[in-house]
């Protein structure tokens, strides 16, 4: 009979004790950061708190930086962004911002330079800055140094006119950020005709760019750029309900561009759905069930489960599995976290996001390596995580599946 041992003993000399006075196996800095870029530290765990374990983190990022790893880090963080392996883009850019403002020169070019790829929509863009601000309260040195600035600058300028106004109309701030302080304070000086129209826009406004361009010979790109800017200002102001749905079907317009009161119309969600992109379509599931919308055996129905079973489509939207899980809590819950929305879930929706979760493990690749799967099973599992419906022991279950498949 094998003799028991306690946790507050190590049963060799590689066991370390924790934050708890028991004993467990040591964890690289390495694997550390991996934790941290897939689940960040958002609500502790069930023996230390939040704030403890994200400097804890933090400590293990800046020895992997002082070990002259640091370009190894930003690689990292590159990958899992690309890869689109965490659950959420905060810790990544959390990290990166972290590497910005090292004293290793080689590591601080290369965080910078993975900006344009890791921070692919402006709201990333937005938090990147406020954690760049944040880490540098009680220095003396200012934030907005030449390779920020170059960063900020290149991010607007190595993008198509088209794709830019889409990201300034879709996401105008974030975070105590608008592109309008973030042109200013990188001195942008713009690249094209597209990037110097959408600049005039974002800093002086709609009149101004109609008055500037109105008479001059313009591009094809440059003129489908302003009739979208358009659109966008002329769906802001009119009440017509055919308008409104005219517009999006012909610019692509999505939820952000309308004004509230016309987003409580079933047939404007009817045409938002139907370009709606597949992050976007799994938060408003509930809202487009709630009001009748997604009706069962409705066209709109269809269109939503064969999008959720489309693996194509799951992969280039970087969907994570944790993120249909979390999708298919909520809308079997009948209710928003926040809120008081309800609604009737749809049997062939619900169906469609079982599938979905499964189909999001593919594009995880193989290793080659053998793994040895420990759950844990105390109290501290019925935790929830990552500020979501999911409890601990739901993820584990989810993190052996995906191994297992």
């Amino acid at each position: 009979m094998e003799e028991e041992v306690s946790q507050m003993q190590p049963l060799n000399e590689k066991q370390v004790q924790n934050s708890e006075g028991g004993y467990v196996w040591q964890v690289t800095d390495m694997n550390r950061l991996h934790r941290f870029l897939c689940f960040g530290s958002e609500g502790g765990t069930y023996y230390i708190g939040e704030k403890k374990l994200g400097f804890e983190n933090t400590e293990a990022l800046i020895r992997l930086i002082e070990d002259g790893k640091g370009c190894d880090v930003v690689q990292e963080i590159k990958t899992f962004s690309v890869e689109g392996r965490t659950a959420k883009q905060e810790p990544l850019l959390f990290a990166l911002a972290v590497c910005s403002q090292c004293s290793d020169a080689k590591t601080k070019q290369a965080a910078f330079k993975a900006i344009s790829e890791v921070c692919r929509i402006p709201t990333h863009l937005f938090t990147l800055i406020q954690f760049k601000k944040d880490l540098k309260e009680g220095m003396k040195c200012g934030m907005w140094g030449r390779a920020l600035r170059k960063a900020v600058a290149d991010w607007y300028n190595g993008k198509n006119g088209m794709a830019v106004a889409l990201a300034v109309t879709k996401y105008k701030q974030r975070n105590g950020w608008s592109h309008k302080d973030l042109l200013r304070l990188s001195h942008l000086k713009p690249a094209n005709e597209g990037i110097a129209v959408l600049t005039k826009y974002i800093t002086k406004g709609w009149k101004e760019v109609q008055d500037a361009y109105k008479e001059k010979a313009l591009s094809v790109e440059t003129e489908k750029l302003l009739k979208y800017l358009e659109a966008v200002e002329k769906v802001k102001r009119t009440k017509d309900e055919l308008e409104v749905i005219h517009l999006i079907e012909e610019y692509s317009l999505v939820r952000e561009h309308l004004p509230t009161n016309h987003l409580k119309s079933k047939e404007v969600w009817k045409a938002l759905l139907q370009e709606m992109p597949l992050t976007a379509m799994l938060r408003n599931l509930g809202k487009m069930t709630a009001i009748s919308v997604l009706e069962p055996g409705s066209p709109e129905v269809s269109l939503v489960c064969e999008r959720l079973k489309n693996e194509k489509m799951l992969k280039k939207a970087r969907i994570h599995p944790f993120h249909i899980l979390v999708a298919l809590e909520t809308y079997k819950g009948e209710r928003g976290i926040r809120g008081k929305l309800h609604w009737r879930p749809d049997g062939d929706i619900l169906e469609a996001l079982d599938a979905s979760f499964y189909k999001t493990f593919k594009v995880v690749e193989p290793t080659g390596k053998r793994f040895i799967l420990a759950v844990d099973v105390s109290g501290s599992m019925s935790q929830k995580v990552l500020g979501s419906v999911l409890d601990a022991s739901t993820v584990a279950a989810a993190m052996c599946m995906v191994r297992i498949d």
